[in-house]
């Protein structure tokens, strides 16, 4: 008898053991991030294993466009964005009040700016009031032709606004060599890669920045309802984009590299580019964000102005 209780001791002692060495539960979070350098957080932190660090299961999706990353996160298909223009975030939430929280924005200037216009070496193109009739090819979404228009109207009035070609980020550079468009308004590593493979002219630097700087046009974001009911594993998301954060920061170099694989980008041109900055989780500058806020509803880009506490994540 002694020896029957012994053995199931042992049994449940071995159990209670095992229990305590097994691997904590990963708290899943869907994310959503576009294929460019404005996701560097996102691929800094699955090479650096911030991810894993915060017990964070993952489930990547890869999506083209900002409007479509802003429509899945309001409606619930993403729990995240690592980062996307704020316009088509801004449209959802005039429709979905509520329905999503900015977490992080961007600080765009001339001097980091990641977009800027592009023409062939051989064009007569030289300054960007030249483009004016002229088709240029823009990023798919809103948020590109809408910029550039804002330019236009606003520093060259009495010119008649470019022809925008919604473009796939594919084919910019080869829409550009064949002629099939006049100019490109370009994002990383586009931008670069013309510059250093094809020779191509930059006769504008970023536009984000000539419209407003620094531009904080790019944010991270996160569906509010999600927020609500999973706000431990929220806090450790932010904690390991945090993270990736700082050690870009820290980091630039080694960033690039991180980028290059990640994009399947040549190491040379990936450190030849700008890289965006993004802020801290913690560290949103309301102000910067109100007065552009301001900017997008002199535009017409939004029918009211938001506070910038409203539509932030809370501490």
């Amino acid at each position: 008898m002694k020896t029957k209780i012994s053995l199931l001791a042992l049994t449940l002692f071995a159990i209670v053991l095992s229990s305590c060495n097994t691997t904590p539960h990963k708290n899943t979070i869907k994310v959503g991030y576009l294929p460019m350098v404005s996701s560097l957080t996102h691929f800094v932190a699955v090479k650096n294993g911030y991810y894993k660090d915060e017990g964070l299961e993952v489930q990547a999706q890869q999506i083209m466009t900002s409007n479509l990353i802003a429509q899945d996160l309001v409606a619930g298909h993403i729990d995240a964005a690592i980062e996307l223009s704020i316009i088509p975030l801004l449209k959802q939430l005039e429709n979905s009040p509520n329905a999503a929280k900015i977490f992080s924005i961007s600080s765009i200037t001339s001097e980091n700016g990641f977009d800027g216009v592009l023409v062939k070496s051989n064009s007569q193109i030289v300054k960007l009031e030249d483009i004016a009739g002229k088709k240029i090819g823009v990023f798919p979404g809103t948020t590109a032709k809408n910029s550039l228009s804002d330019i236009f109207k606003t520093q060259f009035p009495n010119l008649e606004l470019p022809i925008f070609v919604e473009l796939d980020p594919i084919v910019h550079i080869q829409s550009l060599e064949n002629g099939d468009i006049d100019a490109l308004f370009a994002y990383e590593p586009t931008l670069t890669l013309g510059i250093v493979k094809n020779g191509f002219n930059k006769i504008s630097n970023s536009i984000y920045a000539i419209q407003y700087s620094p531009n904080p046009i790019g944010v991270g974001a996160v569906n509010d309802k999600w927020l609500a009911e999973n706000l431990e594993t929220a806090k450790a998301f932010f904690k390991a984009i945090d993270r990736a954060v700082e050690f870009i920061e820290k980091n630039p170099i080694e960033a690039r590299r991180i980028l290059a694989k990640a994009t399947d980008l040549d190491e040379n041109i990936a450190n030849e580019m700008n890289i965006m900055p993004l802020s801290l989780s913690t560290q949103i500058d309301y102000n910067n964000l109100r007065g552009y806020l301001d900017v997008l509803k002199n535009l017409g880009e939004i029918d009211e102005t938001p506070s910038p506490k409203d539509i932030c994540k809370h501490e």
